[in-house]
């Protein structure tokens, strides 16, 4: 939700933004209606094999609840109004931001280390505008 927020400067970069996730379609299609977030495309991986590929753990108790967690989730939430909703899937399962570049490989990645631990939004800017100039300049 808050890289989508910024989707227009990723589109200026020349970056798409897409999510995966681990419920079914009709989950997605329900993510996409409750959160008012036409045009993002939504994957959906049951399974969580992308999870798996992208190296994303599996929180202890701890990274899902403890103290620091939820300081940090709770200021998050103020701050951005961004509330969590009902967890589909694996309740446990950890996720992160990719920027997988046109020939598949991955200039950047933030794999989370507990529920609340997301990148800033202008670090996965930068770094996705220097993949995007990296990208065009091959592509010559």
């Amino acid at each position: 939700m808050q890289l989508h927020r910024n989707r227009e400067r990723f589109e200026q970069a020349g970056v798409g933004l897409a999510a995966i996730g681990q419920g079914t379609p009709a989950h997605a299609q329900d993510f996409i209606e409750t959160n008012n977030v036409d045009g993002l495309t939504i994957l959906v991986d049951p399974a969580r094999e992308s999870y798996e590929a992208a190296g994303a753990k599996i929180a202890t108790i701890g990274e899902l609840l403890g103290p620091r967690v939820i300081l940090r989730g709770t200021t998050s939430a103020l701050r951005t109004g961004l509330l969590q909703t009902t967890t589909k899937g694996h309740a446990a399962q950890l996720g992160g931001v990719l920027i997988v570049a046109p020939d598949g490989s991955v200039p950047y990645g933030h794999l989370a280390d507990d529920a609340a631990d997301n990148p800033p939004t202008g670090e996965v800017l930068v770094a996705a505008r220097r993949a995007a100039t990296a990208a065009s300049r091959t592509d010559t």
